[in-house]
């Protein structure tokens, strides 16, 4: 994910240390961006512009930084991770060779909707007057040269063009990673049911108590390195959105093409909260019904009722879920919480943009 981790370098490749850099380079390229974006946009606010949509961009920026260190810091476990879903699919024998195209296709959509959108939103940021806006300050500061003026313009555009560029694929990959271990994992607690009645017609409680406690470790490892960066994530989510949304329906100075580029971005930050707290919020409630059944798995085997009890109450009596920073339990309610927060604090905001005093 972003450079995180990159195939096993080739034996041809691997005697030549040349060779080996150029391999491992998508390694180092994707930091190496996030830091001078970072550098750069600080150098702007102190010499430039202080504004606050800027210090606002500057701060998300610090976000991304933040969650691809505490991710990057994760990557043995994303690993683990994946070869725990590969090991306990084969357990339960979920996916047959169509369920697995159908998932390819799923993924090659979601890839696809993610380029077109990026690429799409590219174009139109650059044909809104938010570019030029950047452009004349730079041309009015005192604190450039005359002669660095032109320069500065070019970095000036780079930084505008990596800046929403890093930020679409960074939170697009961590977020599709995310959505595909939670679909994962309620496939896998929704075929439990079935695999359990099967096997307890062949009276074979402690395969039962082996799947579970296979995926139940599995979920609890996926929420204790993925609870802050995802509640990060979620959280510069709602701060886009209300950002967007707040732009398009009280805009300063908007033609067509700027009203565009924030509905493309207000729909692009819409559908990664739905597909970050959707799927997970699933994965919880299968994860529940699948806790329930376990708790009365005793009844099934009255000759093994006393041992299979204890077992039960000694290692599956807490109850496992996806949270965001081990504060909230993701479910549905918490989407509508969410963007019932979005719309108050917007008509919050611009109803105090109206009035006199505030302006």
């Amino acid at each position: 994910m972003q450079g995180m981790e990159t195939s096993p370098c080739p034996n041809c490749f691997a005697r030549s240390n040349l060779f080996k850099v150029i391999w491992n380079f998508p390694k180092y390229l994707f930091p190496c961006i996030l830091g001078c974006l970072t550098v750069i946009q600080t150098l702007w606010l102190c010499f430039i512009s202080s504004y606050k949509d800027e210090w606002a961009a500057l701060i998300v920026l610090f976000l991304q930084l933040w969650i691809y260190i505490n991710v990057f810091r994760s990557r043995t476990r994303i690993r683990l991770l994946t070869e725990d879903l590969y090991r306990i699919s084969n357990m339960l024998h979920v996916y047959t060779i169509q369920k697995k195209k159908t998932l390819k296709i799923y993924i090659w959509v979601y890839c696809l909707f993610v380029t077109f959108v990026t690429v799409f939103f590219e174009v139109t940021l650059f044909n809104t007057g938010l570019i030029a806006n950047k452009q004349q300050k730079l041309q009015n500061s005192e604190l450039v040269p005359a002669h660095l003026k032109q320069h500065s313009l070019a970095i000036l555009n780079c930084l505008s063009t990596f800046m929403s560029l890093v930020g679409n694929c960074f939170f697009a990959t961590l977020l599709g990673y995310y959505c595909f271990v939670c679909c994962c994992m309620k496939q896998f607690f929704l075929h439990f049911k079935w695999k359990s009645e099967l096997l307890i017609a062949r009276q074979d409680y402690q395969r039962i108590l082996e799947i579970y406690r296979e995926m139940n470790e599995t979920m609890i490892m996926i929420d204790n390195f993925l609870n802050f960066p995802i509640f990060t994530s979620v959280f510069n989510i709602l701060a886009s959105l209300f950002w967007y949304g707040y732009s398009f329906a009280f805009p300063p100075n908007a033609d067509n093409v700027t009203n565009m580029c924030f509905s493309i971005g207000f729909v692009q930050y819409f559908v990664l909260l739905l597909i970050t707290l959707s799927p997970a919020a699933a994965a919880n409630q299968a994860a529940a019904m699948a806790r329930e059944f376990v708790l009365s798995l005793p009844g099934w085997f009255p000759k093994r009722y006393g041992i299979i009890k204890v077992h039960v109450r000694r290692k599956f009596m807490h109850k496992t879920a996806l949270t965001l920073w081990k504060i909230y339990r993701i479910d549905n309610s918490l989407i509508i919480s969410a963007i019932g927060s979005l719309i108050s604090y917007g008509i919050l905001v611009g109803t105090l943009g109206e009035c006199p005093k505030f302006k």
